[in-house]
């Protein structure tokens, strides 16, 4: 047993060593660190660029998703609602593909999140994938009350359809998340 664990702790190790390792991650992680480094004293972690990384690194360590323009989007995918960077400068930095990615996964602050996850389910599944990484870290993290994070991580299990191993990974992944957390609560 303590082998299983450990080949899954050193595999999950390998992963995350090969997407930091990728120059489209390196260049990604800078820019959203510079781009989220205004919300907080200098030599502070900003929790929006935390956030961030935490998804990217769900999709590595979790999905199995070595794609770099995914995780690149994963890194990416807050800077256009909680900083002043515009889509114009995202798609001069990484392209068109990386820059609609992340515009389809930002959400203006009068857009109903229900409108905004119907419009996901339009999107490729690279674009569901960070979105499911997304709704997994937000789970976790307990500036909300639990049950308020159950009540908004439900709707996004809509967004884990199709037969791409890496979607199948993070709705087995978010299920068991779920029902952790509801038994928690």
């Amino acid at each position: 047993m303590t082998s299983f664990f450990y080949d899954q702790l050193h595999e999950q190790q390998a992963d995350i060593a090969a997407a930091i390792s990728q120059p489209l991650w390196q260049k990604a992680a800078a820019f959203a660190a510079h781009a989220h480094a205004g919300e907080v004293p200098p030599n502070e972690v900003p929790p929006s660029f935390a956030q961030a990384t935490r998804v990217a690194v769900t999709l590595t360590a979790v999905y199995h998703c070595q794609d770099a323009p995914v995780l690149a989007t994963a890194l990416l995918h807050n800077v256009l609602e909680k900083t002043d960077v515009s889509l114009d400068e995202i798609e001069s930095h990484f392209g068109r593909l990386i820059a609609s990615r992340v515009e389809r996964l930002s959400r203006a602050p009068d857009l109903d999140e229900g409108v905004h996850l119907k419009r996901l389910q339009a999107c490729d599944w690279q674009t569901r994938l960070v979105k499911l990484a997304d709704a997994a870290a937000h789970l976790d993290d307990d500036e909300e009350a639990l049950e308020e994070r159950i009540h908004k991580t439900m709707p996004v299990l809509d967004l884990a359809f199709g037969n791409e191993q890496p979607v199948l990974r993070a709705q087995r992944h978010l299920l068991t998340l779920l029902e952790n957390a509801r038994l928690a609560a």
